[in-house]
């Protein structure tokens, strides 16, 4: 007899359960959006471009997800060979490669009759799992918000390079590329729209070749527009959101930063204002406006003032990661020569909101607040570190109180940090500042100084391949 199991990912990684509320009604809200698979024989079956298998810690790897949940099912008098039969018979017709369907056939409904039927247990998918996509799609808003539902599937996801096979000599699935599952509100992917700055020590091609981590995903722009109260001509201009290549005339641009200026002063308006901003930022040409200066202040504002709750404060942090990412700083980052004690106190805000040590860290809120807080400062950054004529060649320059605000802050309890989305930004911003033409002698003299970052510690830590990586690069800037 073998125990079987069954693991429930969220396709999400939590702001499925913060922000599905806000755009479906309370009473139609999803706490995740499940992809479920059955662990059985030392294997993890799922369905995706067709049924596929693996080892289930190398299914996780390469996806970079983890499950927030694993079931028994029971056990089975199901042999490996017996079940891998009905996989191969169900993977030549209705769990075919092209049989995939958002509503009947995911890969919840797979893991459903690959227990009961191919496994012949008495138990199954969660009920509440398997009635996802028709409550989804019972709300006003379903229909419409349908399209990103599917791009979070695993079958539109790029698949990975794990070799699913079930046999020696068949393939039920596609060899491709790792993924992430998606996340258009936190997890900022990388932008190529900037070069990495500075002329950096060899032995650090990873940080290299990072450039501003951008939040560029229109899929949420009809969705907004029709969860704020807008004139046509307001709905006409602000739907041009949701065209990346779309031409703006000046004018235009500066209309759609006070309109959604003054929809941020109702609080049920300020998360779907904000997802239009951050949008509206990248919108510019190269040089800042003084609208969107008057935008980024705004919105520096509300973060200041406490006016927001975390998930709001991660979209407030995705406007300014953007603004910040992607033009030079606003002209109220400064004051005269010197950094404004607005564009300090900002610092340490996002400091404190990187912060993995306060309560409920591990909510998928906090969470989403440490990714999107730890993308301003890697940006933010940047910009501080970028060189110019008058840059010192030899590192040794003093540090602004704003870089050592960055250095410092992304230093501090690095160690606890467990998301390997924040963990990879706050070593991207140590390893720009200590890499910097003008500042980096000085940073790394005041890192090692300080001894906030343990390399014995770097160089023996588990986490994920990826922030191993880039942790040891950080590391060999300070040997």
């Amino acid at each position: 007899m073998t125990e079987v199991h069954i693991a429930i990912y969220d396709l999400s990684n939590g702001m499925a359960r913060g922000l599905s509320a806000q755009f479906l009604g309370p009473q139609h809200a999803i706490d995740i959006i499940p992809h479920t698979a059955i662990v059985a024989f030392g294997r993890e079956y799922f369905f995706g471009q067709g049924i596929e298998w693996c080892h289930p810690q190398e299914f996780r790897m390469t996806r970079g997800i983890h499950p927030i949940d694993i079931q028994s099912l029971g056990h089975t008098s199901c042999t490996q060979s017996e079940f891998e039969a009905w996989c191969r018979a169900q993977g030549q017709g209705r769990f075919s490669a092209t049989s995939y369907d958002l509503l009947s056939r995911n890969c919840n409904n797979f893991t459903e009759e690959a227990a009961r039927e191919g496994l012949r247990l008495e138990r199954g998918v969660p009920s509440w799992i398997l009635e996802v996509p028709q409550r989804f799609l019972s709300s006003p808003m379903g229909m419409m918000i349908r399209p990103m539902l599917e791009q979070m599937q695993m079958t539109n996801a790029a698949p990975t390079n794990v070799s699913h096979q079930m046999n020696d000599t068949q393939s039920y699935a596609q060899s491709t590329p790792a993924v992430t599952a998606a996340n258009p509100w936190a997890d900022i992917p990388e932008s190529a729209s900037k070069e990495s700055n500075g002329v950096s020590p060899p032995g650090t091609p990873l940080l290299d070749k990072q450039t501003a981590l951008l939040s560029t995903d229109c899929g949420v722009v009809k969705i907004c527009l029709d969860r704020l109260k807008l004139t046509s001509y307001q709905s006409e201009i602000l739907s041009k959101l949701g065209n990346a290549k779309c031409e703006w005339a000046r004018a235009e641009l500066q209309s759609v930063h006070q309109m959604l200026r003054s929809f941020m002063n109702e609080t049920k308006q300020v998360s779907f204002a904000l997802m239009l901003l951050r949008l509206a930022v990248l919108r510019e040409a190269p040089s800042i406006s003084e609208e969107e200066s008057k935008s980024t202040e705004f919105v520096a504002d509300l973060l200041l003032g406490n006016k927001c709750e975390s998930v709001p404060s991660s979209m407030a942090w995705c406007v300014l990661s953007n603004a910040f990412g992607s033009k030079e700083l606003p002209s109220w980052t400064t004051e005269g020569s010197n950094q404004s004690g607005k564009f300090l106190q900002l610092i340490d805000r996002a400091v404190n909101d990187c912060d993995p040590s306060i309560v409920d860290a591990s909510a998928p809120s906090h969470k989403s607040l440490r990714q999107s807080a730890s993308a301003f400062l890697y940006n933010t950054s940047r910009q501080l570190t970028a060189e110019t004529k008058f840059s010192c060649a030899d590192g040794n320059s003093e540090l602004t109180e704003a870089i050592m605000s960055i250095l410092i802050g992304c230093l501090e309890n690095i160690g606890e940090e467990t998301d390997s989305t924040s963990i990879t930004r706050r070593y991207m911003c140590i390893g720009q500042i200590l890499k910097s033409r003008e500042f980096g002698a000085t940073a790394v003299g005041l890192t090692k100084d300080l001894g906030m970052l343990d390399l014995d510690m770097i160089r023996s830590a588990s986490h994920d391949e990826a922030v191993e990586k880039i942790a040891k690069e950080v590391a060999s800037l300070l040997d």
